[in-house]
């Protein structure tokens, strides 16, 4: 495994289901279909991490109960009340590490890569979020992808 090479995924719209959570009326707590095969296979490659904003208790459910805390060291799961205030704290203990981050939220990639402009930003355009961003002057995406198999094709390309 690449030591190296770390992959951050936000929880809610990125790894979770918030949809159908949402539709359930908070009871069903499931990660989309294609998740825990790419995490399974991008764990082979690389450390995977969290950088996601929320409740601590309640992001830390969301991972139990969908079953997505197998595959994430607690050392690299990073869940802020504020992505924006928390950024460059946790981005800062990867500075020599190849970092790549897959968020729904283009303003926070953007943000992301202000921090640490060799940051490797896939957004990964799902949700309510993607679906309603506008386009950033002067920010593109390193990658912009549907879902997570879109992801381990590129960290299998990168790698």
């Amino acid at each position: 495994m690449n030591k190296k090479s770390v992959i951050l995924f936000d929880i809610d719209y990125t790894l979770f289901d918030t949809e159908a959570f949402k539709k359930s009326q908070l009871t069903k707590y499931i990660a989309y279909d294609e998740v825990h095969e790419v995490l399974t296979e991008l764990k082979k490659i690389a450390v995977l991490g969290i950088f996601s904003e929320g409740e601590l208790n309640f992001q830390t459910t969301k991972l139990k109960k969908s079953k997505l805390q197998k595959y994430f060291k607690e050392e690299h799961v990073h869940i802020v009340p504020d992505k924006l205030v928390e950024i460059k704290r946790v981005l800062d203990g990867y500075k020599n590490k190849k970092i790549f981050f897959v968020d729904d939220k283009l303003t926070i990639l953007r943000d992301a890569n202000t921090v640490l402009p060799s940051i490797f930003a896939i957004w990964l355009k799902r949700g309510i979020y993607a679906m309603n961003q506008k386009k950033i002057a002067n920010f593109k995406p390193n990658a912009v992808v549907a879902n997570l198999r879109e992801v381990a094709i590129i960290m299998n390309s990168k790698l």
